[in-house]
């Protein structure tokens, strides 16, 4: 891993490829924009962002763009940490680690250790856009708290999973498509939350 001088450009040419502004990452990591110019002046990192800055910029640069070790062929990531990815009708489902193993026999790379019920998805159609686009691998956490403003799977009825910000104005609660020419949903009791969307990965053929 880098550190200093070298982290900080690193993390300043990250942003300028993922074409977002600083607050767009203070936002991503709940820091101050101030923070992020930290960053890159002087290339410290609070350790417990490491992990999630090499998922936030996975998109568009390799782990080794911050100094982090090459992946041997075909090795998953640098943890050994994977997940089984679903179908969108098999995320509706509740199931423990062994029936999701049995669901899929495709697994994507995670760089958290997951839990017994945590799942992968492909991203379908551009209503997530620009931050989520199709093909991108979400990690979804059916055990992580809800709170305002986080990413999350959710089913209406027995119907297929979408995949929406989670809003909570008081009382109401809406899903929210980054998309805005989609319209924003608001949520009743015939909604429930499968989980909450906890890293991204995307992966180039």
């Amino acid at each position: 891993m880098y550190t200093g001088k070298k982290l900080g450009e690193a993390i300043k040419s990250a942003i300028e490829l993922k074409g977002v502004r600083k607050a767009d990452v203070a936002r991503a990591f709940s820091i101050k924009p101030p923070s992020v110019t930290s960053w890159i002046q002087t290339g410290r990192v609070d350790k417990a962002h490491i992990d999630k800055l090499v998922s936030y910029f996975a998109d568009v640069v390799t782990p080794e763009h911050f100094g982090i070790g090459s992946f041997e062929t075909n090795e998953i990531l640098f943890n050994g940490y994977k997940v089984p990815l679903l179908s969108w009708i098999d995320a509706v489902k509740e199931s423990d680690h062994d029936t999701l193993a049995a669901i899929s026999n495709i697994w994507v790379p995670t760089l958290r250790k997951p839990g017994v019920q945590t799942f992968a998805l492909e991203v379908k159609g551009d209503s997530m856009e620009p931050e989520f686009t199709a093909g991108d691998k979400i990690i979804v956490e059916p055990q992580q708290p809800v709170v305002h403003g986080c990413f999350v799977v959710v089913r209406e009825n027995n119907a297929e999973a979408m995949f929406k910000q989670y809003i909570n104005d008081g009382s109401y609660h809406y899903l929210k498509p980054l998309n805005n020419r989609y319209p924003i949903i608001k949520m009743s009791e015939h909604f429930q939350i499968c989980g909450v969307v906890v890293e991204k990965f995307k992966i180039y053929i």
